[in-house]
């Protein structure tokens, strides 16, 4: 096995906090039990605020205390950097510290909790005039202004930006949950990224899963017959060599599947108020095999056509399918099967905050005991990160491709495929998320 070399840096208040490499050994380190953890756990739920927790070791005897490096509300950002190459792993403010005596380190400690922006924003408040009927890249602006931010520290994804949300009057409400309202509305993810040039001031992202590379192709099967396959070549590859096997579980369930799909919607012709409407989609086959499975989803959206849209993605994801999900997959850096350019652009890349969301990765060749044959591709939507004993450890969150990632455009559709060479079974929603072969 080979050991790339990633570091790591811990900046407090804009100060670097010495970590064994790089400052007097006599001053506050925070080198012990340094841990990120992002993300989400399925594709029906938004990201929980993405955390950082660190304990910093004073042996005592240097001319600052512990103490007094970090106090609650200071701004905390983790690097990670192979050579000259700098990613920002975390950023966000201490919200929990604890000290005590630690007697086989020789000193004391000081346990550091650090929260991203979303925390922050569950406790700025919204109380503003009725706003009106307006896309949601407009209200995701008008929400970061309302808590006396800008509106270009929201981004959102094309799709989800031209989507019309309803009028509302906001009495007193969290821009948090506002902010995962739009998201929701929007078939979106909510983020957070720090840019490297201004890490102490992150933006949010609404991420359109629908834009993310498709790891899913349409072609022939061994019978000839056209349908959606697992894409052989789309994402980065992981060496599974590199995987800890131990810990990996390949899982299948129906407590995954939906057989139908109901979106909420304001409709906004009615006086004085919005009024409440459904949307709904079965499927009727699967309900055969599975029973009704079904998820209700409330959400802003303005017009029928978008709810039915939300339905209709909601359901693609969420469907009978051969695909396997993985949990428990974890690269240890110092565990790599090769130190080259592409396998540590992958590493910056899965620990960078920006590039690792949503990331299609394609883990193989695969062991024999696996469900899948060759290699399997999955999204990062998640992990638990640790820096000890002076590398990286990354424990990811893969979602399945399944019903998320671009779909294929009329003329992508392979021209030598007919209508009987297509697979009798396959439907719309079984297109979705799935690209041209």
């Amino acid at each position: 096995m080979t050991h790339v070399p990633a570091d790591v840096e811990v900046w407090i208040d804009g100060v670097r906090v010495a970590d064994g490499s790089a400052g007097p050994t006599d001053a506050p380190m925070a080198v012990q039990d340094l841990a990120v953890r992002w993300g989400r756990a399925t594709t029906i739920d938004q990201p929980n605020p993405s955390t950082c927790s660190l304990s910093l070791l004073d042996r005592g005897g240097g001319a600052v205390r512990g103490d007094a490096v970090v106090f609650l509300g200071s701004t905390l950002v983790v690097w990670a950097s192979i050579a000259a190459d700098r990613r920002v792993v975390f950023a966000g403010r201490v919200t929990d510290l604890d000290i005590a005596y630690d007697d086989a380190a020789g000193g004391s400690t000081v346990d550091v909790i650090a929260a991203d922006l979303v925390a922050d924003l569950a406790n700025r408040y919204v109380g503003t005039e009725p706003w009106p009927q307006e896309t949601l890249v407009a209200r995701a602006a008008r929400i970061m202004v309302a808590v006396g931010g800008s509106g270009a520290g929201v981004s959102v994804d094309a799709r989800p930006a031209a989507l019309s949300v309803s009028r509302m009057d906001v009495d007193r409400q969290a821009a948090a949950g506002l902010l995962r309202d739009l998201a929701t509305s929007g078939s979106a993810v909510l983020w957070v990224i720090a840019n490297a040039a201004a890490p102490t001031a992150p933006t949010l992202r609404l991420e359109d899963p629908t834009a993310r590379v498709a790891l899913w192709i349409f072609g022939q099967g061994p019978d000839d017959l056209y349908r959606p396959m697992p894409s052989p070549t789309a994402g980065d590859l992981l060496d599974a060599c590199a995987i800890l096997q131990d810990p990996v579980r390949w899982s299948r369930s129906t407590s995954d599947l939906i057989t139908r799909a109901t979106i909420r919607w304001l409709d906004q012709t009615t006086s004085p108020g919005t009024t409440e409407r459904t949307v709904g989609i079965v499927d009727s086959a699967a309900e055969d095999t599975f029973g009704a499975r079904g998820l209700s989803v409330g959400t802003i959206l303005a017009t029928s056509a978008a709810a039915t849209a939300a339905a209709q993605l909601l359901m693609a994801s969420h469907q009978p399918s051969e695909a396997w999900a993985a949990s428990g997959l974890v690269w240890d850096l110092d565990r790599s099967v090769a130190d080259d350019a592409t396998t540590r652009a992958l590493a910056l890349n899965l620990l960078d905050n920006g590039t690792r969301i949503g990331r299609a990765v394609r883990v193989g060749p695969l062991p024999w005991w696996t469900p899948n044959a060759g290699t399997a591709g999955l999204y990062v939507d998640g992990g638990a990160y640790r820096f000890t004993g002076g590398r990286w450890v990354l424990t990811l969150t893969m979602t399945s491709g399944i019903g998320s990632g671009g779909s294929m455009t009329y003329d992508e559709t392979p021209a030598a495929a007919r209508y009987v060479d297509v697979a009798p079974d396959v439907s719309f929603l079984d297109l979705i998320g799935v690209a041209g072969s």
